[in-house]
């Protein structure tokens, strides 16, 4: 069995209003926590609406089941009106069962969920409660606040994974991603895709802002494709499928969305026409997800570099007063895709500080990334192969290999402490 959700679990909040768009930025950026949007469609003289969750296996509390490990969780969600009267409910229960431990704790792998109502238009309040199956502990969220207008031609834009996939019953579908309605800064190859209710649109501009800036202005979304006005989940992922029948409604996409954009809240005007008479506007988070840790505090993270700088590097960079800037003023020669403001190479490093200061943190409470073990994970990565043994003196030894680059390192734990300390190398 094991531990965590609702223990120790932050839910994210988000407020999900048409043009309205708040969210925890922290918890999103963890990228392993609760995650819903909701979305709607006209149907006739209503809206289907659909509210869409998703939550990593590491939040869920795992049950062992002979030789599998097993998990579930019921969202319930209670409507109210402008009014405050419950208007209507709805509940869905989703399990899952793995046979590797290891995916029981892991931040990758997710259960999605989805539910349905329909509504006429008006102003809404959805009050989530979200239960473990196993451990029977129960959370209630922060209302979600939408308003249903018939008026608005441009709706919420939904995050998508670009690729065309195919559903194992044969439907083809784009995956919605579902960081919250955030815009994954490290993802700068997805889209976004902008519903339209009326026909006659065949054409839409927008603009991007940023508290400090204009990004974009009045670019053109000449990229049209039709999917079916429904969500629903397939093989476990919350989609939009293909569709070329009346129930379809045209999206504009915008490929590579997040390649330009900073880290940091935007705003993007939509509109119709060139006179902006019919403009709609959305606040969207562009949130680097799995963040490593180690990189949010810059002053930290210069420090970092001295595993792999000289001392007067760093120290140049720490003089400068806008850290942030500085840090990646150094990364930028390095970035391997310098055509968008994501640096793989800066979260690799990091992610490797990250490893490191959890796997050889020392008893004493020393830094892992800067102990021995620590500087060649960083410098190399992962070894291919690591064998332990002790030596005649009885201490406790690891010898890292690494194939392609022929290397060889030997460490020794001399005092007992878990500081292995390098002795060799070949």
């Amino acid at each position: 069995m094991k531990k965590l959700f609702f223990v120790i679990i932050l839910f994210t909040y988000i407020t999900l209003a048409q043009s309205e768009f708040r969210s925890n930025r922290e918890i999103i950026q963890a990228g392993k926590y609760y995650n819903s949007e909701i979305h709607y469609f006209p149907a006739g003289n209503s809206f289907n609406v659909f509210y869409i969750y998703k939550i990593s296996n590491s939040q869920l509390f795992f049950e062992k089941v002979s030789d599998q490990f097993k998990a579930g969780i019921a969202v319930n969600i209670e409507i109210k009106d402008s009014a405050g009267q419950v208007i209507e409910r709805g509940f869905d229960n989703q399990n899952v069962t793995v046979k590797d431990f290891d995916l029981s704790n892991s931040d990758e792998h997710f259960i999605n969920g989805l539910i349905k109502f329909n509504l006429p238009k008006g102003k809404y309040s959805f009050f989530p409660i979200i239960s473990d199956l196993i451990s029977k502990r129960e959370r209630r969220l922060s209302p979600v606040k939408i308003d249903i207008s018939d008026s608005d031609s441009i709706l919420q834009p939904i995050v998508i994974n670009p690729n065309l996939n195919i559903c194992s019953d044969g439907t083809e579908f784009y995956q919605i991603i579902n960081n919250s309605s955030a815009v994954p800064f490290n993802q700068p190859t997805i889209s976004l895709i902008i519903p339209v209710t009326r026909d006659g649109i065949r054409k839409l501009k927008y603009s991007v802002f940023s508290a400090e800036s204009t990004i974009i202005k009045d670019k053109n979304i000449d990229e049209i494709i039709f999917l079916n006005n429904t969500i629903s989940i397939c093989d476990k992922n919350a989609i939009l499928s293909k569709s070329s029948d009346k129930d379809s409604i045209k999206y504009f996409v915008i490929n590579n969305f997040s390649a330009g954009l900073p880290e940091a809240p935007i705003r993007i005007e939509i509109a119709t026409d060139s006179l902006n008479s019919n403009k709609q506007k959305f606040n969207i988070d562009v949130i680097w997800i799995h963040k490593p840790k180690s990189l949010i505090d810059s002053v930290q993270a210069i420090k970092f570099l001295e595993i792999i700088e000289p001392r007067e590097i760093v120290s140049e960079l720490l003089t400068k007063k806008d850290y942030v800037n500085s840090l990646n003023q150094y990364w930028k020669p390095k970035d391997p895709t310098p055509e968008t403001n994501y640096n793989e190479l800066m979260n690799e490093f990091y992610s490797r500080i990250d490893y490191c200061e959890v796997t050889f943190k020392t008893i004493s409470g020393n830094s892992g990334a800067k102990t021995d073990r620590g500087k060649i994970y960083i410098r190399y990565g992962a070894p291919d192969s690591v064998k332990r043994d002790s030596n005649i003196d009885d201490k406790v030894m690891e010898t890292w290999f690494y194939k392609q680059l022929k290397r060889t390192f030997i460490f020794i734990d001399n005092d007992g402490t878990g500081k292995f300390q390098l002795v060799g190398n070949q």
